[in-house]
């Protein structure tokens, strides 16, 4: 599968035809000086404050350790492990979830034109904001296995046998029943990780395969525990877009300092989103929102889909409820 040399591997740059080929080729690319020295400054100041906060309330999601896994949501039984993300049970990573209601800067950094551009690139006219939060990579976190962030888009199949159905896919169980597919899923995600200080292998930069995206599978804990990974580094203020298909994962932090990550995630108008932003935004934020956040946050009726009642009322308002019951006079 080591089908690249470092020395073709995408390097940051502003020029948008390159970025364009590099997440074609590669799964990923890198947006040079995508955040100014100013927003990054913000940008970093509120995720600190805002973890901060959520540790002293006691609200904070802690993962990263060797049991803290994300996607680990369910116990041998398949129970919810809802007490499972935290640091006394061995937690080391903090995320911050919905960072929509939390700051103007994450609103703003929404706008940045260059990533849009690539987004759309990958995904086309229209596409819905599916999670946006921060992983705050600490000192003594662990690396995470490699997996994909289209795990649940069910894969080209043979008409025999019967694959896994649609709704019974988890993150471990797939529908793949040929690893040589003429076909493969194409991209449905796309991801933008921003770099608010620098990432190093270090201080736990996310892992990824290189050209991964292209093959037309998950990967496999035993069966690819050989497969080269490597760091996808950067200097603060870098955005990585990434391939929902590309292998990758959180790296383990092996040095002194926090990695300060803010992880957009992306997703095709047809999919359900990670977050449901339709009720989890605050009144105040959709008060200020325009078109295009409306759109991104599954306010936009697409084709028909997302409305409450007419297919043709082009925006939906949060807390509409469709007419109900009713008796002629």
């Amino acid at each position: 599968m080591f089908d690249w040399t470092r020395a073709e591997l995408p390097q940051p740059t502003t020029d948008l035809d390159t970025l364009k080929s590099n997440i074609d080729e590669f799964g990923y690319c890198l947006v040079k000086d995508a955040i100014p020295a100013e927003q990054l400054a913000v940008a970093r100041r509120r995720l600190l404050e805002q973890a901060q906060a959520e540790l002293e309330g006691g609200q904070a999601f802690e993962d990263g350790g060797a049991k803290q896994q994300w996607g680990m949501f369910t116990d041998e039984q398949g129970r919810i492990r809802r007490e499972a993300f935290s640091a006394k049970v061995g937690g080391v990573n903090q995320r911050v979830w919905v960072l929509i209601n939390k700051g103007a800067v994450w609103r703003e950094l929404l706008k940045q034109p260059t990533a849009r551009a690539v987004v759309g690139h990958v995904l086309g006219d229209d596409y819905l904001l599916s999670s946006y939060g921060a992983n705050i990579a600490k000192p003594g976190g662990v690396a995470m296995n490699l997996h994909t962030d289209q795990w649940w888009m069910p894969e080209p199949i043979h008409r025999r046998p019967n694959p896994v159905p649609a709704g019974s896919l988890t993150r471990e169980r797939s529908n793949r029943v040929d690893d040589h597919p003429a076909m493969i899923a194409p991209p449905v995600v796309v991801n933008v990780m921003w770099m608010l200080n620098d990432f190093t292998e270090e201080n736990g930069a996310t892992r990824l395969v290189p050209r991964s995206h292209l093959y037309g599978r998950r990967p496999d804990k035993e069966r690819d525990k050989d497969v080269v990974s490597i760091p996808a580094a950067g200097v603060a203020g870098t955005a990585m877009l990434f391939d929902g298909r590309i292998w990758h994962g959180t790296g383990a932090n092996t040095g002194e300092g926090q990695r300060l990550g803010v992880l957009t995630t992306f997703v095709a108008p047809q999919f359900r989103t990670q977050v449901n932003f339709t009720m989890a935004t605050a009144p105040e934020v959709l008060a200020d929102a325009d078109d295009d956040l409306l759109a991104l946050l599954g306010f936009k009726i697409w084709n028909a889909y997302g409305r409450v009642e007419s297919p043709v009322a082009g925006y939906i308002q949060q807390g509409e409820r469709s007419l109900g019951e009713m008796k002629p006079s």
